[in-house]
């Protein structure tokens, strides 16, 4: 997988927050039990996500957490981006420092399309586009 279990985990968290948005503040031993995620691991996600201002933390009775922003305004490049090195997308894919079409690796034209559609996919594909797939999938 090109990226990292965090970054999986955070956009399951995401889903659930988005699909359970008129709910409240969620408690994150909720959200770990229900997507079957690591209880501490889902913690440091969590503030992870608060640090990068998409989800809210509210402390005490009735606490949890909750989006920051509307499910059509998060787009996947802004999830990834506080986990995975944006400049994931400029690096060599082996590794040999930054490829351009002036200065190519040996597998830069393979690598250049696929890279393209995963960056547009990223920047063009919101957390509602998600859950509308989630939801769709699961009235099948």
């Amino acid at each position: 997988m090109i990226f990292s279990k965090p970054w999986s985990y955070a956009i399951r968290a995401l889903l659930y927050l988005a699909e359970h948005r008129d709910e409240g503040p969620i408690l994150s031993s909720t959200i770990a039990r229900e997507e079957d995620i690591p209880a501490s691991f889902l913690v440091k996600i969590l503030g992870t996500l608060n640090s990068a201002r998409i989800v809210a933390s509210t402390r005490g009775p009735g606490g949890g957490y909750s989006l920051l922003s509307d499910p059509e305004k998060v787009r996947l490049i802004d999830i990834v981006s506080p986990f995975e090195s944006v400049d994931l997308f400029q690096e060599c894919i082996l590794g040999l420092g930054k490829c351009s079409d002036n200065d190519q690796c040996a597998i830069h034209r393979r690598w250049k399309e696929p890279k393209g559609s995963l960056v547009r996919f990223l920047e063009e594909t919101t957390l509602a586009d998600l859950t509308r797939d989630v939801t769709n999938a699961q009235r099948k």
